[in-house]
């Protein structure tokens, strides 16, 4: 009986450490698609809505200046893993200056237009400011050491969305 117990304790630790191998590797793979998806510019395979990833492509030249580095992944908990990466990414903190001169520029054009077309005209001197930015040869980068937060919800691995490192990261620093 005792070795039946030892043999059932022994599968049931090694089925924890398989849980354990995958909840971290799911988080490990997630975080390397989705980067990978940014880099690449393929955004369709971030199941984001429509508006969601017209405001990716905005940064589209940005996500492909971004390097990271996985440093750690951790299980803290059975429904918890934690993936410490190490980005460094464009510091666009100035373009909100430069999109903010453009359309102050151009504010008479854009009077008496519908809300629409102001918004699409807004969105591409966003994107334009963006560019030359991007494109400007004092282009600093920041870097950024944090921990991505995986949780498991109703048997699905979830990012956490609360975290203001990754955010910073993924808005590049950028300052209206």
């Amino acid at each position: 009986m005792k070795k039946i117990l030892s043999i059932i304790v022994g599968l049931v630790l090694m089925l924890t450490v398989v849980s354990c191998q995958n909840g971290k590797k799911i988080a490990e793979n997630d975080v390397k698609e989705s980067m990978e998806a940014l880099q690449k510019g393929d955004f369709s395979k971030l199941n984001y809505d429509k508006e969601s990833v017209e405001a990716l492509q905005i940064f589209s030249g940005a996500y492909k200046k971004i390097t990271y580095k996985i440093n750690k992944t951790t299980e803290e908990s059975k429904d918890k893993v934690l993936v410490n990466v190490t980005m460094k990414y464009p510091d666009l903190s100035e373009a909100g200056k430069t999109f903010k001169e453009k359309v102050l520029n151009q504010a008479q054009q854009l009077q008496g237009k519908s809300n629409d077309e102001v918004d699409k005209q807004s969105m591409q001197f966003l994107k334009e400011a963006i560019n030359e930015k991007l494109n400007d040869s004092n282009l600093k980068y920041l870097e950024e050491t944090f921990d991505m937060v995986y949780v498991k919800q109703n048997g699905n691995w979830e990012l956490e969305s609360d975290n203001p490192q990754f955010n910073k990261v993924m808005s590049f620093n950028y300052q209206m």
